[in-house]
C-alpha cells in the first residue's frame, strides 16, 4: 500500500507538470496555482536527482533520563504532528523540538549552520483591531480584550550563516489546534503554511501572527477569529519582513528537498528493528536501502530504540546516497543527512539533527 501511494505520488508529479508547463492558460489564480505546482514539483523531482557523498556522523544524539523503549517497529506516519505518539503505553504530544540544520549549496562550498526551535501550546494574548472614531472619522487601534489561544512559536538562530546576523522569531495564534495548523510544526523550518494562511488564506481560525527579525517587526490580528465582527483587522509593519531575512532561502531549500525525499515513502511500513536490505523502483527512480537496528538513543527524557537506515538512489545516470537514524514511534528522523537536491549542477547537502525534544502527556 505504501509503495502504491509512492507510485501515485510520482504519477501526480507528471500531472502537475502539465500545470507547470502553462497548458491551462494565464490568469491570476491559475498563474498562482501554476507557480506553486511548478515550485513544489521542481523541488520534489530535484530531490531525487542528486549525486554527492555525505559526511561522517557526528556521534550519538540526545541526552536525558532513560524511562522507556519503543515497542513499535514500523515508521508509519512520518512528519505527522497532529497525532500523539505512544511511548511505553502512554500517549504524548510533541510540543517542542530543537534542530541543528546544516546546508551546503554546492560541491566543495561552505557549510552554513542554523539552530531551529519550534514550540506549541496554550497561552493568552490581547487581540487588537481597528474601529472608526465617530468624532474624528479616523481609524484607531482598539484593545478587544484577552483571549485564550493556541500558539505556534518558531525561532531560527544563525550559527554559521551566509548573511543572517540576527535571530528570526515568529508566533502564530489560532483559536484551536487542528490538523491544518499542525501541518508544518515538525519540519526544521518555518511554518510556511500557517504564515501564508494567516495573511492570505482568510482562515478564521487564525487569530494573529507576530514576526521579528532584528529591528524589523510585523504584527497582525484578526478580530473575526475571536467573534468580534465590529472591528477590522489590525496590523503593524510590512509583510516583506520574511523576504528580507537573508538566509531564509537556505533554510527553505535544505528543508524542502529533505522532507519531500522519496526514501521516506519507500521505507514507510518497514520493520525498523529487523536487519534488511531492500530495493524499490518506480517511473525511472531506483532506491536501494539497508536497515540496521542500532541500540537506543536518549532524547527528551525518554529512551528510544533506533535503527540506522542507509540508502542509495538513482535516476538514469544520476546517483546519490544518504543515511538516517530513526525511532519507529517518532515521526521525525533523529538525525538524517545526504545530498537531496540537484539544480543545474547545484548540489545541496542537508544534515538535520534533533538536539532536544519535549513531550506533553495526553489521555489515550
Amino acid at each position: 500500500m505504501r509503495k502504491g501511494r509512492f507510485a501515485v505520488l510520482l504519477a501526480l508529479i507528471l500531472i502537475f507538470s502539465v500545470l507547470a508547463s502553462g497548458c491551462l492558460g494565464g490568469g491570476g489564480v491559475k498563474e498562482k496555482i501554476k507557480e506553486k505546482a511548478s515550485s513544489a514539483i521542481e523541488s520534489y523531482s530535484e530531490s531525487h536527482a542528486s549525486s554527492s557523498s555525505y559526511t561522517e556522523s557526528e556521534g550519538e544524539t540526545g541526552t536525558g533520563t532513560e524511562t522507556s523503549t519503543s515497542a513499535y517497529s514500523t515508521w508509519e506516519e512520518p512528519w505527522d504532528a497532529y497525532h500523539p505518539v505512544q511511548i511505553d503505553g502512554n500517549m504524548y504530544l510533541i510540543t517542542y523540538v530543537k534542530y541543528r540544520l546544516r546546508v551546503r549549496k554546492e560541491e566543495g562550498g561552505p557549510i552554513y549552520e542554523y539552530e531551529v526551535e519550534k514550540k506549541r501550546g496554550n497561552t493568552k494574548i490581547h487581540v487588537y483591531g481597528k474601529k472608526v472614531n465617530m468624532e474624528t472619522g479616523e481609524q484607531e487601534k482598539v484593545d478587544l480584550g484577552e483571549f485564550e489561544v493556541y500558539e505556534y512559536y518558531g525561532k531560527i538562530t544563525p550559527v554559521k550563516a551566509e548573511s543572517m546576523n540576527s535571530t528570526f522569531e515568529y508566533r502564530v495564534w489560532v483559536m484551536e489546534r487542528t490538523e491544518d495548523s499542525d501541518a508544518f510544526f515538525l519540519y526544521p523550518s518555518l511554518d510556511f503554511m500557517a504564515l501564508y494562511t494567516s495573511l492570505y488564506g482568510g482562515n478564521t481560525n487564525v487569530v494573529g501572527i507576530s514576526i521579528t527579525y532584528g529591528d524589523q517587526k510585523f504584527l497582525y490580528y484578526n478580530p473575526a477569529a475571536v467573534g468580534d465582527m465590529s472591528a477590522m483587522p489590525y496590523s503593524e509593519g510590512s509583510t516583506d519582513i520574511v523576504s528580507n531575512v537573508p538566509d531564509v532561502g537556505n533554510v527553505y531549500m535544505s528543508w524542502y528537498g529533505f522532507y519531500t525525499f522519496g526514501i521516506w515513502e519507500v521505507i514507510q511500513g518497514e520493520n525498523l528493528y529487523e536487519a534488511k536490505k531492500g530495493s524499490y523502483g518506480a517511473m525511472g527512480y531506483q532506491y536501494n536501502y539497508e536497515i540496521d537496528p542500532d541500540g537506543t538513543v536518549n532524547l527528551g527524557g525518554k529512551s528510544f530504540r533506533v535503527s540506522n537506515v542507509k540508502w542509495t538512489y538513482s535516476l538514469g545516470n544520476v546517483q546519490g546516497q544518504g543515511e538516517a537514524t530513526l525511532a519507529a514511534n517518532l515521526p521525525i528522523p533523529i538525525e538524517a543527512k545526504g545530498v537531496f537536491i540537484e539544480q543545474g549542477g547545484l548540489n545541496v547537502f542537508t544534515h538535520v539533527k534533533v538536539e532536544d525534544i519535549g513531550f506533553e502527556k495526553v489521555s489515550s
